[in-house]
């Protein structure tokens, strides 16, 4: 099930005894995005279970002309997982990162080991295989950022899972950056999110004799306008 709010989008999945929630929003004030995973064992035994986080790195208009310029490594104070396009342009100089929190035991950032020759992000050949991920990264990859963790559950326990996406324009700034959030009150955060939302959508309200034209003009069409339009450039036209 997926439902999306002003600010945030929520997805729930149960199987196999184990019921999922991933809630993904980003701060009003910084580049990073937040994907909170929350893992509920409703099995009456024990079960340990990995999470792997996954992303494809473009860092450009084009993700094929972009690939062959991307270079990763393993931040050695954060332990998170970095990329930096070695071609000009916008993202030229930029450092992207993808971190799970710190609590990453393994990661890869190449694509074809992850996927394999012919996986998919659907059944990727590292997760077929088991085992922890290579700690492959450096120049000359099929470049991504694959991380992974694993936890125990007792019967009825909960836990959370916290990945950061996002970008800086330096290597210091991506670790105060994670520093900052690694610590920070994300319930809090995902609060200010959605005040925020409610005051540029509450601005002007519109009734007309039509209860569902003033339910959309109202909040959702200049919601979609402002996100997908003027922010993503990802509407339609």
């Amino acid at each position: 099930m997926a439902r999306h709010g002003q600010g945030y989008s929520r997805f729930q999945h149960g199987a196999h005894g184990i019921l999922l929630e991933l809630l993904q929003f980003v701060p009003s004030e910084d580049p990073i995005k937040i994907s909170r995973l929350t893992l509920q064992n409703h099995s009456e035994r024990s079960r340990r279970l990995s999470v792997t986080a996954y992303a494809e790195w473009v860092l450009g208009s084009s993700r094929s002309a972009s690939a062959p310029y991307i270079i990763t490594e393993v931040d050695s104070q954060t332990g998170a997982l970095f990329a930096r396009s070695a071609w000009g342009g916008e993202f030229g100089g930029r450092i992207a990162f993808a971190d799970l929190a710190g609590r990453q035991i393994s990661c890869t950032g190449d694509r074809t080991e992850f996927l394999g020759r012919n996986g998919t992000p659907e059944r990727p050949a590292a997760l077929e295989r088991g085992g922890p991920l290579s700690g492959r990264v450096g120049a000359g990859l099929d470049p991504c950022a694959a991380l992974q963790t694993s936890l125990e559950l007792r019967p009825g326990a909960r836990a959370e899972i916290v990945f950061f996406l996002g970008q800086m324009e330096s290597r210091e700034q991506v670790r105060e950056l994670l520093g900052r959030y690694r610590a920070a009150d994300l319930d809090g955060i995902l609060r200010d999110v959605t005040a925020r939302w409610d005051d540029v959508l509450g601005a002007v309200q519109i009734t007309t004799p039509e209860p569902a034209m003033d339910a959309l003009l109202n909040r959702w069409l200049l919601y979609q306008t402002l996100a997908c339009h003027f922010w993503a450039r990802a509407g339609l036209y």
